[in-house]
Protein backbone atom coordinates (compact mmCIF):
# COMPACT_ATOMS: atom_id res chain seq x y z
CA UNK A 1 0.00 0.00 0.00
CA UNK A 2 2.94 2.33 0.70
CA UNK A 3 4.18 1.83 -2.89
CA UNK A 4 0.77 2.81 -4.26
CA UNK A 5 0.68 6.03 -2.23
CA UNK A 6 4.21 6.93 -3.36
CA UNK A 7 3.37 6.31 -7.03
CA UNK A 8 0.16 8.33 -6.81
CA UNK A 9 2.14 11.21 -5.30
CA UNK A 10 4.78 11.02 -8.06
CA UNK A 11 2.07 10.89 -10.76
CA UNK A 12 0.31 13.92 -9.22
CA UNK A 13 3.58 15.88 -9.25
CA UNK A 14 4.21 14.93 -12.90
CA UNK A 15 0.68 15.93 -13.89
CA UNK A 16 0.97 19.24 -12.00
CA UNK A 17 4.28 19.93 -13.74
CA UNK A 18 2.74 19.03 -17.11
CA UNK A 19 -0.05 21.55 -16.48
CA UNK A 20 2.42 24.32 -15.64
CA UNK A 21 4.51 23.57 -18.76
CA UNK A 22 1.36 23.62 -20.91
CA UNK A 23 0.44 27.02 -19.46
CA UNK A 24 3.89 28.47 -20.19
CA UNK A 25 3.93 27.39 -23.84
CA UNK A 26 1.30 27.99 -26.50
CA UNK A 27 -1.04 25.01 -26.78
CA UNK A 28 -2.20 24.54 -30.38
CA UNK A 29 -5.29 22.77 -29.00
CA UNK A 30 -6.45 25.95 -27.22
CA UNK A 31 -9.83 26.87 -28.69
CA UNK A 32 -10.26 23.51 -30.46
CA UNK A 33 -13.75 22.14 -29.73
CA UNK A 34 -14.02 19.37 -27.15
CA UNK A 35 -15.30 16.80 -29.67
CA UNK A 36 -12.26 17.33 -31.91
CA UNK A 37 -9.93 16.41 -29.04
CA UNK A 38 -11.61 13.04 -28.46
CA UNK A 39 -10.04 9.87 -29.85
CA UNK A 40 -10.99 6.21 -30.00
CA UNK A 41 -8.38 3.51 -29.73
CA UNK A 42 -7.23 0.56 -27.75
CA UNK A 43 -5.44 -2.69 -28.20
CA UNK A 44 -6.21 -6.19 -29.36
CA UNK A 45 -4.16 -9.21 -28.38
CA UNK A 46 -4.40 -12.75 -29.69
CA UNK A 47 -2.28 -15.84 -29.29
CA UNK A 48 -3.21 -19.29 -30.53
CA UNK A 49 -0.99 -22.27 -29.80
CA UNK A 50 -1.26 -25.97 -29.20
CA UNK A 51 -1.42 -25.42 -25.41
CA UNK A 52 -2.47 -21.82 -24.78
CA UNK A 53 -5.14 -19.63 -26.33
CA UNK A 54 -5.30 -15.96 -25.36
CA UNK A 55 -7.61 -13.17 -26.59
CA UNK A 56 -7.69 -9.56 -25.32
CA UNK A 57 -9.97 -6.73 -26.41
CA UNK A 58 -9.51 -3.32 -24.76
CA UNK A 59 -11.18 -0.30 -26.42
CA UNK A 60 -10.31 3.19 -25.16
CA UNK A 61 -11.97 6.59 -25.26
CA UNK A 62 -9.40 9.33 -24.83
CA UNK A 63 -8.90 13.09 -24.72
CA UNK A 64 -5.97 15.09 -26.08
CA UNK A 65 -5.08 17.91 -23.70
CA UNK A 66 -2.06 19.12 -25.66
CA UNK A 67 0.35 17.71 -28.27
CA UNK A 68 2.33 16.26 -25.36
CA UNK A 69 -0.37 14.98 -23.00
CA UNK A 70 -3.46 12.79 -23.37
CA UNK A 71 -5.51 10.56 -21.11
CA UNK A 72 -8.26 8.03 -21.48
CA UNK A 73 -10.16 5.09 -20.07
CA UNK A 74 -11.99 1.99 -21.17
CA UNK A 75 -13.13 -1.55 -20.43
CA UNK A 76 -11.19 -4.74 -21.17
CA UNK A 77 -12.01 -8.39 -21.74
CA UNK A 78 -9.54 -11.28 -21.74
CA UNK A 79 -10.06 -14.97 -22.38
CA UNK A 80 -7.44 -17.65 -21.83
CA UNK A 81 -7.31 -21.39 -22.06
CA UNK A 82 -4.34 -23.49 -20.91
CA UNK A 83 -4.34 -27.14 -21.98
CA UNK A 84 -1.17 -27.97 -20.03
CA UNK A 85 -3.36 -28.62 -16.98
CA UNK A 86 -5.80 -31.48 -16.42
CA UNK A 87 -8.56 -30.58 -16.53
CA UNK A 88 -7.90 -27.74 -18.99
CA UNK A 89 -7.93 -24.31 -17.33
CA UNK A 90 -10.21 -21.79 -18.94
CA UNK A 91 -11.09 -18.34 -17.67
CA UNK A 92 -12.36 -14.89 -18.52
CA UNK A 93 -11.10 -11.63 -17.09
CA UNK A 94 -13.10 -8.38 -17.06
CA UNK A 95 -11.65 -5.05 -16.21
CA UNK A 96 -11.39 -1.33 -16.68
CA UNK A 97 -8.46 1.04 -16.83
CA UNK A 98 -7.51 4.70 -16.96
CA UNK A 99 -4.22 6.02 -18.32
CA UNK A 100 -2.18 9.17 -18.80
CA UNK A 101 0.40 9.46 -21.58
CA UNK A 102 3.06 12.17 -21.83
CA UNK A 103 5.24 12.58 -24.93
CA UNK A 104 8.88 13.31 -24.13
CA UNK A 105 9.67 13.59 -27.86
CA UNK A 106 7.41 13.56 -30.92
CA UNK A 107 7.09 9.76 -30.88
CA UNK A 108 8.43 8.60 -27.51
CA UNK A 109 6.11 8.65 -24.50
CA UNK A 110 5.91 7.67 -20.84
CA UNK A 111 2.67 6.28 -19.47
CA UNK A 112 1.00 5.34 -16.23
CA UNK A 113 -2.14 3.25 -16.14
CA UNK A 114 -4.35 2.02 -13.33
CA UNK A 115 -6.33 -1.12 -14.09
CA UNK A 116 -8.85 -3.07 -12.02
CA UNK A 117 -9.38 -6.70 -13.04
CA UNK A 118 -11.94 -9.28 -11.98
CA UNK A 119 -10.63 -12.81 -12.49
CA UNK A 120 -10.55 -16.26 -11.05
CA UNK A 121 -8.09 -16.70 -8.20
CA UNK A 122 -5.02 -18.56 -9.47
CA UNK A 123 -3.36 -19.49 -6.19
CA UNK A 124 -3.86 -23.25 -6.28
CA UNK A 125 -3.15 -25.71 -3.51
CA UNK A 126 -2.29 -29.38 -3.93
CA UNK A 127 -5.47 -31.40 -4.29
CA UNK A 128 -7.65 -28.35 -4.99
CA UNK A 129 -10.50 -28.66 -7.44
CA UNK A 130 -10.20 -26.16 -10.28
CA UNK A 131 -13.99 -25.84 -10.30
CA UNK A 132 -13.90 -24.36 -6.78
CA UNK A 133 -11.94 -21.26 -7.79
CA UNK A 134 -13.50 -18.00 -6.67
CA UNK A 135 -13.40 -14.66 -8.48
CA UNK A 136 -11.31 -11.87 -7.04
CA UNK A 137 -10.81 -8.22 -7.96
CA UNK A 138 -7.23 -7.00 -8.11
CA UNK A 139 -5.49 -3.66 -8.79
CA UNK A 140 -2.76 -3.27 -11.40
CA UNK A 141 -0.61 -0.13 -11.64
CA UNK A 142 1.48 0.07 -14.78
CA UNK A 143 4.35 2.46 -15.48
CA UNK A 144 6.37 2.42 -18.63
CA UNK A 145 6.69 3.94 -22.05
CA UNK A 146 6.63 3.38 -25.73
CA UNK A 147 6.67 4.59 -29.29
CA UNK A 148 3.75 6.13 -31.19
CA UNK A 149 3.40 7.14 -34.79
CA UNK A 150 0.74 9.86 -35.12
CA UNK A 151 -0.69 11.63 -38.16
CA UNK A 152 -2.05 15.16 -38.42
CA UNK A 153 -5.58 13.72 -38.73
CA UNK A 154 -5.30 12.19 -35.25
CA UNK A 155 -4.84 8.55 -36.31
CA UNK A 156 -1.91 6.32 -35.51
CA UNK A 157 -0.53 3.34 -33.66
CA UNK A 158 1.55 2.66 -30.56
CA UNK A 159 3.87 0.04 -29.10
CA UNK A 160 4.49 0.06 -25.35
CA UNK A 161 6.18 -1.84 -22.55
CA UNK A 162 4.59 -1.49 -19.12
CA UNK A 163 5.57 -2.82 -15.69
CA UNK A 164 3.06 -3.62 -12.93
CA UNK A 165 4.50 -2.12 -9.75
CA UNK A 166 1.87 -3.78 -7.52
CA UNK A 167 2.50 -7.36 -8.69
CA UNK A 168 -0.58 -8.99 -7.14
CA UNK A 169 -0.17 -12.77 -6.85
CA UNK A 170 -3.31 -13.24 -8.95
CA UNK A 171 -2.12 -10.96 -11.75
CA UNK A 172 -2.50 -12.48 -15.22
CA UNK A 173 0.64 -10.69 -16.41
CA UNK A 174 3.74 -12.91 -16.33
CA UNK A 175 6.71 -11.27 -14.61
CA UNK A 176 4.55 -8.15 -14.11
CA UNK A 177 5.50 -6.99 -17.64
CA UNK A 178 3.11 -6.41 -20.53
CA UNK A 179 3.82 -5.54 -24.16
CA UNK A 180 1.01 -3.76 -26.00
CA UNK A 181 0.41 -2.82 -29.62
CA UNK A 182 -2.63 -0.77 -30.52
CA UNK A 183 -4.06 2.03 -32.56
CA UNK A 184 -6.27 5.12 -32.38
CA UNK A 185 -8.30 7.46 -34.56
CA UNK A 186 -9.43 11.00 -33.95
CA UNK A 187 -13.11 11.83 -34.00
Amino acid sequence: MQNIKLLILVMAIILADTKSVAQKSENPYRGVPFKERIFLGGDLGVSFGSDITYIRVAPVLGYTVSPKFSFGAGPSYQYWEDKRFRPTLESTIWGASAFGRYFLLDQLFIQSEFEVLNLEEIAFTVGSDFDDRKRVTIPVLFVGGGYSQRTASGAGFFVSVLYDVIGDRNSPYPNDIVFRVGGFIGL
